[in-house]
């Protein structure tokens, strides 16, 4: 079906065939999304000489190209003048600022449906799809190198709606208790974990942690447990989470090493620290990360052997 095309646009002149590849013939560019994110890029304009920088995928522009967000292109800084989200186009002027910008979001997830699961008694994992529903509310600017908040200001920004495919498990309060995680620790350590196995799953399946998400809660409202959801951030799913799932005993022991392998004392950007966060990076509890791992990992392990033994 894919050749029929081709052939198709060759023979209409859309595409010329060279000894490397077919190559686009037109002035304008298909209208056709690559990363199959849905919906325009956003356009990045330089509002003084409305040269035209770059494009950023809707998805990411909320976060990237708000209004006051700083943006680097090329190893030139610019501040985002205006985003007209209608029409697809941020408009930025030339700055070097001594502040970077911070975007803070607020994300609900709704399970939709189970489709695998794996019972290991105080630890479940799942695969299934999910409503994802995010809103960027507001961003902070922080003093470049000592990272000092300058200030927080709000955002009116609309909310955006997802349903994809996550993976996610689910342990007992008693059993991270056991574990060695107090309950004052639970969403901190919940939220490393999540970071952490987010960072990692790009060693199992062919994505970047960018087009992925996750959301961690002490007591979720479906799965009334401490929960830790990873899910494609693209609509439908592309394919990460089934990955997660099926690589998790391998994917969640890489996660558990690279978190207790790291010489920072509470957590950095090489572990539990993640660029992409919208509460700030706040609250993450590095030992109690590996200690929820370390419960997962024990009870999953246990499960799959038993049901390899039964097979």
């Amino acid at each position: 079906m894919a050749r029929a095309a081709v052939d198709g646009l060759t023979q209409s002149g859309a595409l010329r065939r060279r000894p490397s590849g077919w190559y686009w013939t037109h002035t304008g560019r298909p209208d056709v999304d690559l990363r199959g994110t849905g919906g325009a890029p956003v356009q990045v304009v330089e509002q003084p000489t409305g040269r035209l920088l770059g494009t950023v995928d809707p998805e990411s522009s909320h976060a990237m190209l708000h209004t006051g967000a700083v943006y680097l292109h090329q190893g030139v800084t610019y501040v985002v003048d205006d985003l007209d989200l209608e029409d697809a186009i941020a408009l930025v002027h030339p700055e070097e600022p001594d502040w970077s910008t911070h975007a803070r979001d607020v994300t609900d997830l709704t399970v939709v449906s189970v489709r695998s699961y794996v019972d290991a008694g105080p630890v479940g994992l799942f695969l299934g799809e999910v409503d994802v529903t995010n809103q960027v509310v507001s961003y902070q600017r922080r003093r470049i190198g000592s990272g000092e908040v300058i200030d927080t200001r709000p955002l009116d920004l609309p909310l955006r709606e997802l349903r994809t495919v996550a993976v996610w498990f689910t342990v007992s309060p008693p059993a991270l208790e056991a574990a060695g995680v107090k309950p004052p620790d639970f969403p901190g350590a919940l939220h490393a974990a999540e970071h952490a196995a987010i960072g990692l799953l790009p060693l199992m399946a062919t994505c970047d942690r960018w087009d992925i998400g996750g959301l961690s809660t002490a007591s979720h409202g479906d799965t009334e447990a401490p929960t830790v959801f990873v899910y494609d951030g693209h609509p439908g799913g592309a394919g990460f989470a089934e990955r997660a799932y099926a690589t998790a005993a391998e994917w969640l022991t890489a996660t558990r090493e690279a978190i207790a392998a790291c010489a920072c004392e509470s957590g950095c950007p090489s572990c539990v620290q993640s660029p992409k966060c919208g509460n700030g990076n706040n609250p993450l509890h590095k030992p109690g990360a590996v200690a929820v791992l370390d419960a997962v990992l024990d009870a999953v392990l246990a499960a799959l052997a038993t049901q390899s033994t039964t097979a």
